[in-house]
């Protein structure tokens, strides 16, 4: 047993020191002894020549196994330990992570401030529509249209501390189906997309842009959203054409550029265009163009009280220039906030509108002699709003009278229109809204001067919050218009009931 004794307390040793070694190797510098620092610090001269960057615990990431031949290539001063005083780390010889090789990849840093306050939204939406069509005293008949909606959603946006942006794409099917004699099931494509970018360029500058199109063959889809307020010389939907697919985009951009405390330049920039595309429905139909620009100039006398004046330049063109207008407008307004829940608003100005009308006088197979009219219009614009806001009771009443593209079918007229909305929470869950509006436009173009639209739309809906992905809604929607358009006086009249349920997922790409 003695003879035996000393071999096994020499081998012991061994163990030990190959295993205290390792542990100095490890990357724990708090157990590191003086006796294994002073042996790093030899290695640690050699490390340096070969530029190794390994760091903590990369010899364990099982990802990066293949970037092991290019580690004597990678410069010293990407180790985030080469000045730690822990020079025990530039011996290890594992792989080393991507993000921590910029000539690579991206560094991890420069992808979480890229993704930092940024969101990704997701949602599912299906619903049902049945609406009835009927012309009274007319010859065209009644019938029955029902329509399956199924649609999802992505959204993406972020905000940063001197901008912001959104934008979302929807896209999905309509399936309808109409009870009139010789129509059978359809499908139709559905989408929308929608863009808004706010961005602060300066201490002084302000940029703001806003885009939106839609192309649906839901009747219902333009109504929808005109309880909100209407855009320059274009306003809210009036004009309802039953199985016509709808093509519209509307963009705007404004500058605002604040002098000082109290007064502000604004400028701005306005594109539309509505186009029918469902040939049997939309026969006659003008597809329309409008382009506007504008620069106001407004002064706040207090927190309650501000006014300002400014000037708008319009151009409409229907039908590739079979009809064409150009509308100037000289505006003063004001607004007047008599507490913080009720606000009113003021503006009028006169309206320079020219006209230029081609117009066919003969025409035969090789061609058609026609005619071009010029007409020059003075008028006088006004229009106002007023919004209350009082226990979660939300009102708002708003007129207007002015010459405008009148939904892109009469060429320009004059329009005179007034909406009413209210909105309040029922409960915890419930939402309720309601709206009604009424429109009626008269051509001013030479082509089309004895043609109108009368128009009254209204809805009700009502919301329910299921939790804080399921939401659900219906909806009441009816709209009553007479015309005479391309001589041919008549009324068209529907009502229709809606449902819809949604799913919504949201979550921040930062971390």
């Amino acid at each position: 047993m003695k003879r035996q004794l000393g071999p096994i307390l020499a081998a012991l040793a061994l163990f030990c020191a190959s295993a205290a070694w390792a542990q100095s190797g490890s990357g724990d510098s708090g157990s590191s002894t003086t006796d294994s620092s002073s042996s790093s610090s030899s290695s640690s001269s050699s490390s340096t020549s070969t530029g190794s960057g390994a760091t903590t615990g990369a010899s364990t990431d099982p990802y990066n196994a293949n970037l092991a031949a290019y580690q004597n290539g990678t410069p010293s001063g990407d180790s985030p330990q080469s000045d730690s005083g822990d020079n025990s780390q530039s011996s290890s010889s594992g792989p080393q992570s991507t993000f921590r090789h910029p000539e690579q990849l991206p560094p991890l840093q420069a992808i979480s401030e890229a993704s930092n306050h940024t969101g990704l939204g997701f949602s599912l939406n299906t619903g049902s529509l049945s609406d009835y069509v009927w012309h009274p005293g007319g010859a065209e008949g009644n019938y029955w249209q029902n329509i399956g909606l199924f649609g999802a959603t992505v959204s993406l946006s972020q905000i940063r501390q001197t901008s912001l942006w959104q934008l979302s794409y929807s896209g999905g099917v309509n399936m309808s189906n109409l009870s009139a004699p010789g129509q059978s099931t359809y499908e139709t494509l559905n989408q929308t997309a929608k863009a808004n970018i706010l961005w602060a360029l300066s201490k002084r500058w302000t940029l703001r842009l806003k885009d939106t199109y839609f192309y649906t063959d839901n009747p219902f889809e333009p109504f929808l959203t005109y309880v909100s307020d209407p855009t320059p010389n274009y306003p809210n939907p009036i004009v309802y054409f039953p199985q016509a697919v709808v093509e519209q985009n509307q963009g705007s951009v404004d500058l605002i550029y604040r002098l000082g405390q109290h007064d502000s330049l604004m400028f701005g920039g306005y594109e539309s265009f509505n186009r029918w595309l469902r040939t049997d429905a939309a026969v006659g139909l003008w597809n329309n163009f409008t382009y506007a620009g504008s620069a106001f100039y407004q002064h706040n006398f207090s927190a309650r009280f501000s006014a300002g004046a400014g000037y708008t330049f319009t151009a409409l063109d229907f039908g590739h220039g079979e009809s064409r207008a150009g509308i100037q407008m000289f505006e003063t307004f004001l607004s007047y906030k008599f507490h913080p829940g009720l606000t009113a608003s003021l503006w009028v100005g006169p309206q320079l509108t020219n006209t230029k009308d081609i117009i066919p006088v003969f025409c035969s197979p090789y061609g058609c002699f026609v005619e071009i009219q010029h007409t020059t219009q003075w008028n006088v614009a006004e229009g106002g709003t007023l919004s209350w806001i009082h226990h979660s009771n939300a009102i708002r009443l708003e007129f207007n009278d002015r010459n405008t593209n009148g939904g892109g079918l009469l060429g320009a007229t004059t329009s005179y229109q007034g909406t009413i909305a209210y909105s309040r929470p029922l409960a915890r869950r419930w939402g309720f809204a309601a709206a009604a509006t009424y429109n009626n436009s008269k051509s001013i173009s030479p082509l089309r001067s004895d043609q109108y639209w009368s128009a009254t739309e209204g809805t009700v809906s009502l919301s329910h919050k299921f939790n804080d992905a399921f939401n659900g809604a219906a909806y009441i929607l009816f709209i009553n218009q007479s015309q005479n358009f391309f001589g041919t006086p008549g009324i068209t009249s529907t009502a229709g009931v809606g449902l819809q349920l949604r799913y919504a997922w949201g979550h921040t790409l930062g971390w």
